[in-house]
């Protein structure tokens, strides 16, 4: 018969399965645990700079084909600024034209955090223009945080000109231009000349006017016939008289009309005084 050996325990050896179980525990407690004194850190949010990126202009109406010229008209402007995502917001600072930077007006908007969008609108009223110089062109430019400016905007086609007979202005000139060096108490004849404009593509009329040879102190009635289309037209009058040392004569001459409308002309004379 075979004999069996048994082998003796060592002590003072814990077995391996023990030992491993341990240092899992250990393990689990030191390294991996949240709690204690241990902690994550979170990375810090960035803030996009905030700034204006572009402006876009756009106007209602935008055309004012088919209205009549002469007619008053309503033009509303809106200014659309465009900021990076993600800023915490802040002022936008601009100037915005109605009239091509001839003027501007000051004006700001404020951009709430988050914001990529802010709207301004801006208004004009006026009188179309048959010469398409109003609505004139609205621009805007900003100034702070940064500089951009805005695409030139103004509706689009030309007012509808209607034939009317209407004086726009009259130009007064006056022969000789000067009386220097003349003696006084000589006789002169002075000629005035009143150039009547008139809206392009009228129907043509008679201008009914008055006009003076002394300041205003008394008038002359007279008339004359504009044919259609006609822009302009000339009339022509004369004093003759004796130069006076008070310079009172030859006087200031000018002309006002009384029809198809009231327009006045400014008084002329000539310049220096006899000796």
């Amino acid at each position: 018969m075979f004999k069996t050996q048994m082998r003796k325990k060592t002590p003072g050896h814990a077995p391996l399965w023990f030992v491993f179980t341990c240092l899992a525990v250990f393990f689990l407690v030191t390294c991996g645990s949240n709690g204690g004194t241990g902690s994550t850190s979170t990375p810090a949010a960035t803030t996009t700079p905030f700034k204006v990126t572009s402006v876009d202009l756009a106007v209602n109406p935008n055309s004012i084909a088919g209205q009549v010229c002469g007619s008053s008209a309503s033009f509303t402007y809106t200014a659309t600024f465009h900021v990076p995502a993600g800023t915490a917001g802040g002022s936008i600072q601009f100037m915005y034209t109605l009239n091509n930077g001839r003027s501007s007006t000051n004006a700001s908007v404020t951009v709430g955090p988050g914001e990529t969008t802010k709207t301004f609108t801006f208004t004009s009223t006026g009188m179309l223009l048959p010469d398409n110089t109003y609505p004139g062109l609205a621009g805007v430019i900003v100034t702070s945080p940064n500089q951009v400016n805005s695409p030139m905007v103004k509706p689009s086609g030309v007012c509808t000109q209607t034939p009317v007979f209407k004086v726009l202005a009259i130009d007064m000139a006056v022969s000789p231009q000067s009386i220097a060096g003349l003696s006084c108490g000589s006789t002169i004849t002075v000629t005035y000349s009143a150039t009547f404009h008139l809206v392009p593509n009228g129907p043509g009329g008679t201008i009914q006017f008055m006009y003076t040879l002394n300041n205003g102190r008394s008038s002359t009635n007279a008339s004359i016939a504009v044919g259609p289309g006609q822009t302009t037209a000339i009339y022509s009058f004369t004093w003759t008289g004796r130069a006076t040392a008070d310079h009172v004569y030859p006087g200031a001459g000018g002309v006002t009309t009384t029809s198809p409308n009231v327009v006045s002309s400014a008084l002329v004379k000539p310049q220096g005084a006899c000796s």
